[in-house]
């Protein structure tokens, strides 16, 4: 009786969300309410910017904040973090390799109930030594995780870094490949901030070769923007109740 009662609950708060959706979208942007949470690492988390509000998601969230106050990006980004710890809690990672953060991962940014999420990994999978291979099965199991979710995910290509040369090709083979996996949905940070030779252009370079000045940051911002994720999330249609709750008994 009690699963009957969290049921009909549910269908009745989907229903209401769903009539919600569809009277806000029917117009321009700026009267759908979004959230947006960011997964990641030490740029997301903002290492390089001075002060906090010059930092990429900081800049995002004052610009989404602007079409609508009520629009949320929810950051759960932490320096150091690798593919390996943002993978889903499910999953059990293969012997002295970083077990997946539940607080931070994919699976607690779902838990989120966001309408999109947005992977932003530069390079600390090349740092510590992690093959090509690795890295995109990692991003092909996090990616899946949100998908199955229902939750439209934006990936952000791996970030020059003054790298050895066998690093430096594992990072450009690495963007190259995220681009052609993710196409539309992937953002290509690595064009705009590398100098010819792949390692960190001295003009976005914060003082370590690692992390990005405030101009590093405003650039991906542009860059993230331009995505027009606002504009996408207008586009897609409401889901039925059935539909959200059927997700929504999957996930948990």
């Amino acid at each position: 009786m009690r699963y009957v009662s969290l049921f009909i609950n549910l269908a009745l708060v989907s229903v209401a969300g769903t009539a919600n959706a569809q009277e806000s979208a029917g117009g321009d942007s700026s009267a759908l309410k979004i959230r947006i949470v960011v997964i990641g690492s030490s740029t997301a988390a903002g290492a390089g910017a001075e002060p906090a509000d010059s930092a990429w998601v900081n800049r995002y969230r004052a610009w989404l904040q602007a079409i609508n106050p009520a629009n949320e990006v929810l950051n759960l980004a932490m320096g150091g973090y690798s593919t390996y710890q943002l993978l889903p809690s499910s999953l059990f990672p293969p012997k002295y390799k970083p077990a997946p953060d539940s607080l931070r991962n994919i699976s607690r940014a779902i838990s989120l109930r966001p309408d999109a999420v947005i992977v932003n990994l530069p390079s600390n999978d090349a740092a510590s030594g992690y093959s090509l291979e690795e890295q995109l099965a990692n991003f092909d199991k996090i990616v899946k995780k949100a998908q199955s979710a229902g939750v439209p995910v934006w990936v952000c290509t791996t970030q020059p870094r003054n790298f050895s040369a066998d690093k430096v090709l594992i990072q450009l083979l690495a963007q190259k490949a995220l681009k052609e996996t993710y196409s539309a949905q992937v953002i290509d940070v690595w064009e705009g901030l590398a100098e010819p030779n792949g390692l960190l252009d001295a003009r976005y370079n914060s003082g370590d070769g690692i992390h990005l000045n405030n101009a590093g940051h405003a650039l991906i911002f542009e860059q993230v923007k331009a995505m027009q994720i606002p504009e996408f999330l207008r586009r897609v249609p409401p889901r039925s109740w059935i539909n959200r709750f059927w997700q929504w008994f999957r996930f948990y």
